[in-house]
Formats: C-alpha cells, sequence, structure tokens
C-alpha cells in the first residue's frame, strides 16, 4: 500500500475478504457482486467490515474485527424464548423482539441485497476516518462498471485506484493455515487417483471413473477424520481430443485424469495420465518429451526465480525435443480459494512474478491432441524458504491400467 501511495484498501471479491478477515463473508457473496460485503483496510488503524446482517455475528467471532457493520438482505429470520414468550401468540412475540431491534412493519426486504445501502456504510466507514478524499484501492477487476457508479455517487471526491494486482500479490503468499487446507486437498486427491488407476478397466467411460474417483478421495477424508470437501471436480478425459469426456475405454486409449478437492473453499489441483494396456509408440513419444520438459521446469522452480524463466525452460525442452509448435499460454497458475482452480500468478512466457515462499503452485505440462487423446503431468507445489515441496507427491511415469 505505501509503494502505491494508498490511504486505504476496499476488498470486496468475497475470497479477498476471506483472506483479510479469515471470516466467511456471507451468503450474499455468492452472486458475486460490489456491494454484497467489504473490507476497509486503512494504512493506519484497525480493519472494518461490512457484510449482509444475517451472518454479521458470526462474521464479528470469527474475524474478530470489532467493527463489524451490517445491511439487509433477503434472508428474514427472528426471535424466540420458549422460556418467556407465549406460543399461543407467537406473531405477537416475533414481532416484538423484531420492532425492539429496529425493525419496521410491513416493510420487505431487498430481493437480494441493497447495493446502495451497504455503500452508505462504506462511504460512513470512510469519512469516520477522514478518508473521502484519500486514494484508495479497489478490485476494479472485479467490480462491475454498473456497480461503480455506486461508489462514484456516494464518493465522489475519493481517488479509486485499481488494486487488482496488489490483492492477488498478497493472496499468492497463503498464510499456514491456506498451505494446510491446500495440502489436505491434494492428498484426498492423490488417493483418489491412486484408487481409480486400480479400478480402470475396459468398457468406462469418464462419468464411471469420475465416480470412482470421487468416492476414494471421499472415502480418504473419512480415513483420516478430515472434515468432507464441499466439493470434488475433475475433467477426466478417455481417448478422442483429451478435453471433451469420451469413453467407453478402449485398449490404447489414453485417460488423461485432471482433478482436485475443495477444503473449506481451497481447491487443490493435480493430474495424471494413463493408458488402458500399453502405449504405442507415438504415445510414448510425447509422453517423455512432456516429462523431460517437466523436469526442467521444476529444476528451475525455487525462490527469486522468475516464472516466465521456469516457462522458457519447459517451452523449450519441447521445441528442441522436435515439437517446435506446442506453445500452451501457461505451465501452471497459483491455486487457492477461487471460484475455480486457477488464480494468479502464472507460470507463462509474460510472467513478472517472481517464486516467492508460501506461493502454492500447480505446475504442469499438457497437451490435447485429436485422435491420440490428452496427456498432463500435474503437481501442486508450495514454494519454501530454500526451495520447493511437492504436495502429496506420487510417481509421474505414464500409467499403464487395466
Amino acid at each position: 500500500m505505501a509503494e502505491q501511495g494508498l490511504d486505504a484498501l476496499v476488498l470486496a471479491q468475497p475470497e479477498s475478504i476471506r483472506y483479510a478477515t479469515g471470516a466467511f463473508p456471507g451468503v450474499a457473496t455468492y452472486w458475486r457482486r460490489a456491494g454484497a460485503a467489504f473490507a476497509v483496510v486503512p494504512h493506519n488503524g484497525p480493519m472494518t467490515a461490512i457484510v449482509g446482517d444475517l451472518q454479521a455475528e458470526a462474521f464479528k467471532r470469527q474475524s474478530q474485527i470489532d467493527d463489524v457493520r451490517s445491511h439487509r438482505i433477503w434472508v428474514e429470520t427472528g426471535q424466540f424464548d420458549r422460556r418467556s414468550d407465549d406460543p399461543e401468540n407467537v406473531a405477537r412475540a416475533l414481532v416484538n423482539r423484531d420492532v425492539a431491534m429496529g425493525k419496521r412493519v410491513r416493510e420487505s426486504r431487498p430481493a437480494q441485497f441493497d447495493t446502495s445501502a451497504s455503500v452508505e456504510l462504506l462511504r460512513d466507514a470512510l469519512a469516520e476516518r477522514g478518508l473521502l478524499k484519500a486514494r484508495i484501492g479497489l478490485e476494479l477487476g472485479f467490480v462491475a462498471a454498473r456497480d461503480m457508479a455506486n461508489f462514484n455517487r456516494a464518493m465522489p471526491e475519493v481517488s479509486w485506484v485499481d488494486a487488482t494486482n496488489l490483492v492477488e500479490h498478497l493472496r499468492a503468499i497463503k498464510a499456514p493455515q491456506e498451505i494446510e487446507y491446500l495440502r489436505n486437498a491434494a492428498e484426498l486427491s492423490r488417493a483418489g487417483v491412486s484408487a481409480l488407476a486400480d479400478a480402470i478397466t475396459a468398457g468406462m467411460d469418464a462419468a464411471a471413473m469420475t465416480a470412482i474417483w470421487r468416492e476414494a478421495a471421499l472415502a480418504e477424508a473419512s480415513l483420516r477424520n478430515l472434515p468432507l470437501p464441499a466439493s470434488a471436480w475433475a475433467y477426466i478425459a478417455v481417448g478422442g481430443d483429451g478435453f471433451s469426456p469420451g469413453g467407453p475405454a478402449r485398449a490404447g486409449d489414453l485417460i488423461k485424469i485432471d482433478v482436485g478437492c475443495v477444503i473449506e473453499g481451497y481447491s487443490s489441483d493435480g493430474g495424471r495420465t494413463a493408458v488402458l494396456g500399453h502405449a504405442g509408440p507415438a504415445e510414448r513419444i510425447i509422453y517423455d518429451a512432456l516429462r523431460k520438459s517437466f523436469d526442467a521446469g521444476l529444476a528451475l522452480l525455487r525462490p527469486g526465480v522468475a516464472l516466465s524463466n521456469v516457462y522458457r525452460a519447459v517451452a523449450t525442452t519441447m521445441w528442441d525435443a522436435g515439437f517446435s509448435t506446442y506453445g500452451r499460454g501457461h505451465f501452471g497458475h497459483g491455486v487457492g480459494a477461487s471460484i475455480w482452480s486457477e488464480e494468479w500468478p502464472f507460470i507463462s512466457a509474460d510472467a513478472t512474478a517472481t517464486a516467492e515462499p508460501g506461493m502454492v503452485l500447480a505446475f504442469e505440462t499438457p497437451y490435447y491432441i485429436r485422435g491420440l487423446g490428452g496427456f498432463i503431468i500435474e503437481d501442486q507445489i508450495l514454494i519454501t524458504e530454500s526451495g520447493i515441496e511437492v504436495m502429496a507427491p506420487s510417481p509421474r511415469d505414464l500409467i499403464e491400467v487395466g
């Protein structure tokens, strides 16, 4: 913030609010619209949070932020005390308690939430800190143009600065709890891949394989007394073009297994390639080139190394192996709490980021070839102070199954 001359940050993206506060910002954020929740991070001083009234108390407990303000969302709640309230006059009891809490009679809540109301609360919080003429960072990569009008109307003298990249950089460095979520998710996913490799037979399609993988990942969570992942995703492709699901599997078919488990909003990402029976010469040549390229990039992936250099090592190895038109845009990405499994930074030709301790990256060398199928080698990597840790490691050989 000091480097960019910011007086404060206003976080509007749900994942960013959770990163900064450690608390779930509420169900209204599922619509992914600016105004459902905010976290105000001043350059100096305590934070303020603005969330929907349904979860304001829980948010305050989880975040330990003293200044939590709430706006009305669509969910109606009430309070009833069985010990003192008359069950024969339940409506009166509920209304009396509501009125005592400031609710109005015969007034409807918004269908979702009122962006103008939450922005006014934000204005009040900034005004109390003397920040209505300040230079404030906002995630303009998230805030929609029509929502930005609310900010400008309520706070016309604020100088809003795009803080999208700044917040991405902050979120790329994971806290210990985040790393634990990602490690556990990766280990559950690996258990599923191992079980799937043992179970694949001729005639299976991608849907059947996905079910086997998911069941095994959930079973591993139960075995280890871990909370079940909130969700588990799989891009499994059988033969064909390597990306569409495909199947049923026949002898010689490639099976691309790209999977992840989501724990507390944090998604793992890893992948392996299998073949039903034995790989043909073309499949073997391609896989060996991808494996050598993966190894070349992995050898460079250390703290302080430019991610563009990692990309160049992978791409050059493929080109030198004869695949001179292989031009994949990135060989990996950050993982964390996002709407899917990919977030900044990317291991790309134009990457400006360097590997930093605390980053968790999915490093990969995929190739999808119509007429052969899909190839992928992908590991989840933690950048440490002295090197790297491969989370949930497993052999990188082409897996022969069936």
